[in-house]
């Protein structure tokens, strides 16, 4: 139906510029000037193409992409504000290397590009060796459980597709949550049990720490203010404070 539309569509659309056409002849009786205007007309329609499909659709497709980015910072944003930040400070708690990755990621405000980008290859390199006990286990189970639901709206976002790294970071995060889930008794967990968590455990730990040195970069280059209390809720800082002096 819609086929035969279109086609009636384009024979109307044709027959209307043929008679405007004729009509010009008969008032003007110059077919030399309706010939050059339409021979005219056709050679403009390359760049007429050329502007509509190249140059605007550029434009909307960038104008598109930023909008979509934008949103996926904000996810990652509220991700950080209401879980990650505080499960780093989890992570780093046991990391047996605390003093030499707080050394490395302490973000100042006088931090450029190359130095963040010291401090993301130092994130996706180092060893993460982390000796958790039983009670840290616990602890950071009971941490992830209470934040599962806010965890789940994140992975069901469709910005996500968007950011493969942060996608893979929630699945892992994820599965750590489910190993935790698993256990009957942690109280009662034996010492590979304990071993492999760890292992779950640095998975998510190296991957939110890439991620955090890429937000903290994001804030500096576009949120001054956003930045500033980032700063100050340093999960790898001992000494770092929210208040003021």
């Amino acid at each position: 139906m819609k086929t035969k539309q279109h086609k009636i569509f384009w024979i109307s659309a044709l027959v209307a510029s043929i008679l405007m056409y004729i009509v010009q002849y008969a008032v003007f009786n110059d077919y030399l000037g309706i010939i050059n205007s339409f021979f005219g007309k056709i050679a403009f329609v390359p760049i007429q193409v050329f502007l509509i499909t190249v140059v605007i659709s550029g434009i909307l497709s960038d104008m598109e992409k930023s909008s979509r980015l934008e949103k996926l910072n904000i996810l990652i944003g509220t991700f950080f504000s209401e879980t990650g930040t505080k499960s780093l400070k989890y992570f780093s708690k046991i990391d047996s290397r605390i003093e030499e990755i707080g050394s490395k990621l302490k973000v100042t405000d006088s931090w450029v590009d190359e130095d963040f980008k010291n401090a993301l290859n130092y994130a996706k390199d180092r060893d993460y060796t982390l000796n958790a006990s039983k009670e840290d286990i616990i602890e950071i189970y009971e941490f992830l459980s209470k934040n599962k639901e806010f965890l789940m709206r994140l992975l069901e976002n469709p910005n996500l597709m968007e950011h493969e790294h942060f996608t893979e970071l929630l699945r892992a995060v994820f599965h750590l949550l489910e190993e935790l889930e698993s256990r009957e008794n942690l109280h009662e967990s034996s010492e590979n049990d304990i071993m492999h968590l760890n292992g779950d455990i640095v998975r998510s730990y190296r991957l939110i720490t890439i991620e955090w040195v890429n937000y903290m970069k994001y804030l500096k280059n576009n949120y001054p203010y956003l930045f500033s209390l980032a700063m100050r809720r340093n999960p790898f800082d001992k000494t770092a404070k929210t208040s003021l002096k």
